[in-house]
C-alpha cells in the first residue's frame, strides 16, 4: 500500500458535496465549515443539527451522477456501502473522493485536528483506528493550550525581521 501524504489545503471557493444526511455527514460537514468552501448536502433526510447551519445548502433528494459534476471534493456518507461505492465510481480523476465506509475506496480521509489559531496539529492512524485518533486529540488539546497561538505569532514576527550580518 502506498503511504498517505499529509497536506493542508485552502478550500476557499471550492465546492464540497456530501451525500448522506446523518451523523457521519454532520461530522464531515463540521470539518469543512470554516474552510471557505461551499458545502452542499444531498440526502432525502437531514440531521436536525445540519438544518440549523445556514451556510449549508441541502438538496432534498436521492443521489444522481450529475449531482457531483462541479464538485472539487465528494464525500459519500450514506449508511449503504454499495451506494457509497457507486458514488465513488461517478467521480472523475480530478475530484477528491472520501468513502466513509471504505478507506481503500477513498482518495483521502480527514484526520483528527487540534487548532490553536494558526497552529494546526493533525492526527491520523491512516483510517485504522479513529478511536485512537480521538484519544490522542484529547491529550494534545490539553497539551497545546491557547498560549500556543501567541507562540506562533511571536515566531512569525521574528521571521519577518531582517537578518543581521
Amino acid at each position: 500500500m502506498t503511504e498517505m501524504v499529509p497536506l493542508l489545503f485552502s478550500l476557499q471557493n471550492k465546492k464540497v458535496i456530501i451525500i448522506g444526511g446523518g451523523n457521519i455527514a454532520l461530522r464531515k460537514a463540521k470539518s469543512f465549515l470554516n474552510s471557505g468552501a461551499s458545502i452542499t448536502i444531498i440526502s432525502p433526510q437531514l440531521h436536525d443539527e445540519l438544518k440549523k447551519i445556514p451556510s449549508i445548502l441541502w438538496i432534498k433528494k436521492h443521489f444522481e451522477k450529475d449531482d457531483i459534476l462541479d464538485a472539487h471534493i465528494v464525500v459519500a456518507a450514506t449508511d449503504n456501502q454499495y451506494i457509497n461505492k457507486f458514488i465513488g465510481e461517478c467521480t472523475t480523476d480530478f475530484q477528491w473522493f472520501n468513502d466513509v465506509s471504505d478507506q481503500k475506496n477513498s482518495d483521502f480521509y480527514t484526520p483528527a485536528v487540534v487548532r490553536r489559531g494558526d497552529l494546526v496539529v493533525s492526527i491520523s492512524t491512516s483510517g485504522k483506528s479513529p478511536v485512537l485518533s480521538k484519544k490522542l486529540k484529547r491529550e494534545l488539546e490539553n497539551y497545546f493550550d491557547n498560549h500556543f497561538n501567541e507562540i506562533v505569532n511571536e515566531y512569525a514576527n521574528e521571521r519577518k525581521k531582517p537578518a543581521v550580518d
